[in-house]
Formats: C-alpha cells, sequence, structure tokens
C-alpha cells in the first residue's frame, strides 16, 4: 500500500511538473476543405467543407520555440459522382445458373460524412513582438467514427445477363432484375486510424498581457490509407444481388468496393482562429513572448 500511495504521489508530481511548465493554454476552431481524398474509375471524388475545434497546451523551449499538443474534434465529408456506367458481378440465381449481374446508375452521388478526434504533436516557431509571425510544424494522429454514406441516384436498374443465350433480362423483380427512380441509400464503413503531416502559418497578435489572437491557414496531409481493404470482396458490386427485392440497407458505399484506383486518404485545409491564454514566456529575467 505504502508503495502504491508514494508511486501516486510521485504521478501527480509529474504531471503537476508538466503541466506547470506548459505555459499557455488555448482553445481553437478552424474550417475548410477537409474530407476523404481517392482517384475513382469512372468519376469524380471532392472535398467538402468541415470544422475542427480543440484545447491544446503550450510548452517552451525558449523564446522562439515551444512544443504544442492537445485535443481536438472535427467533422470531415467529401462527394463522389460516378459516370452513367455499368458495373457487373458474377451471381447465381434461384434456378443455380451463373448469371452477370448488371448495375446501372444515372446520376450517382455519394456524400461520405465522419468525425474524428484528432491529436497534434507540433514544433513552434515564433517571433518576438505584441505583433508575431508563427509556423507550426509536425503532424496529428486522427482517430474516425461515426461514419456514414448517403447515396443518391436518379435512376437504378439492375439486369441480369446470361451469356449462354446471349441474352438481358430487364424488370422481372421476382428475378431480382427492376428499375427504380430517385434511389436513395445509406451506408455505415469503419475507417482506419489515419497518420498525417500538419502544418499551421500565420499571424498572432496581443490582446491582454495574457492573451494572444492567431490567424492562419493549415494543411493536414494524410499519409496512410484509411480505407479497410477487409471490408471489400473481390468483384463486389454497388449493389447486393437479392432475387427477393432490394432495400437501402444492402447498397454499397464507394468505400467498400474496388473502384477506388489508389490509398484513401485524409485531406484538409483552411483557415485557422486560436484563442491563446497565459503568462509570458519568461527566461533570464525577461518577460516576453
Amino acid at each position: 500500500m505504502k508503495t502504491i500511495k508514494n508511486s501516486l504521489a510521485l504521478s501527480f508530481i509529474f504531471l503537476g511538473t508538466i503541466f506547470s511548465n506548459a505555459q499557455q493554454i488555448s482553445i481553437l476552431a478552424n474550417a475548410g476543405m477537409q474530407g476523404l481524398s481517392y482517384n475513382i474509375d469512372d468519376g469524380n471524388n471532392t472535398l467538402k467543407l468541415g470544422a475542427r475545434i480543440g484545447v491544446g497546451y503550450t510548452y517552451f523551449l525558449n523564446y522562439h520555440l515551444a512544443i504544442i499538443t492537445g485535443l481536438e474534434l472535427g467533422t470531415y465529408s467529401n462527394k463522389t459522382t460516378l459516370n452513367n456506367s455499368v458495373y457487373s458481378s458474377d451471381e447465381i440465381d434461384t434456378d443455380g445458373e451463373l448469371f452477370e449481374f448488371r448495375v446501372k446508375t444515372k446520376g450517382y452521388k455519394e456524400e461520405n460524412q465522419f468525425n474524428a478526434l484528432s491529436i497534434p504533436l507540433m514544433l513552434q516557431y515564433r517571433t518576438i513582438g505584441d505583433t508575431q509571425f508563427y509556423f507550426n510544424g509536425g503532424g496529428r494522429i486522427f482517430l474516425p467514427f461515426g461514419q456514414k454514406s448517403t447515396i443518391t441516384m436518379n435512376q437504378l436498374q439492375l439486369t441480369g445477363f446470361y451469356s449462354d443465350v446471349n441474352a438481358e433480362l430487364f424488370d422481372i423483380p421476382n428475378h431480382g432484375f427492376e428499375t427504380f427512380d430517385n434511389w436513395k441509400s445509406t451506408s455505415n464503413t469503419k475507417l482506419n486510424t489515419a497518420f498525417a503531416l500538419s502544418a499551421e502559418t500565420g499571424l498572432s497578435f496581443e490582446l491582454d498581457d495574457n492573451i494572444r489572437l492567431y490567424t492562419g491557414i493549415y494543411i493536414d496531409y494524410g499519409l496512410n490509407d484509411m480505407q479497410k481493404k477487409q471490408q471489400i470482396k473481390a468483384n463486389i458490386s454497388l449493389i447486393n444481388y437479392n432475387d427477393a427485392g432490394y432495400n437501402d440497407k444492402q447498397f454499397n458505399s464507394i468505400l467498400k468496393t474496388n473502384r477506388i484506383t489508389d490509398q484513401t486518404k485524409l485531406m484538409a485545409y483552411g483557415i485557422q482562429l486560436k484563442l491563446e491564454f497565459g503568462p509570458r514566456y519568461r527566461g533570464r529575467g525577461c518577460s516576453c513572448y
């Protein structure tokens, strides 16, 4: 018991030392284009507007250099559009016959949204004065959650092509061949943890002795693939064949198919505001920022 008490006491002393040296506490908010970046067969993908808020801690190394970390929460989204194309997979019908299941889309749009907790670790350089230039460089870890894909189409047509008789079957619902207008579907996908290079730069202004306002721009460039490859089955189609009929739960997000031709990486850039609170850095008897 005495050993446990001593260990806890040392832990509290250690944490207290860390936070007493973290002379600045900050809150931040940013907004910009942020989401999943990838290339796709027969279509186009673009980032959409997202935002991030967070709290930060700054540990000074000297007048110009500091280490920054914290905890942030952000929203990320992107939109994928597909050309009016045909996507196919090999299936077996109720009679045990092999056929080519064809999915024809018109006006396909998919919006992917997710949230993420992020942990930055950055080195800051700043000038001295009431108005300062700053540059932060380093990285972030992103922990994604709550992913949702919303899929809409002007028309979805499902047909079956039988190569042995060279015939394509249309509009036979009891065989799973149907046409739908104004289709809407949702899908959920698990994403990998993301690691990104991050940079921020701009100007900061002294508002009070213990308050500074930071204005500037930011960019996060993902380093790894966030698409879980184990979710992708060989030759998977956009919608699973079902001779009993279809519902929105059977449709597959682009993120679950092999249509993406490269890695699915996090990308974010935009403008950022930050308020920093705390006493000025003091060194060798001098008080300055």
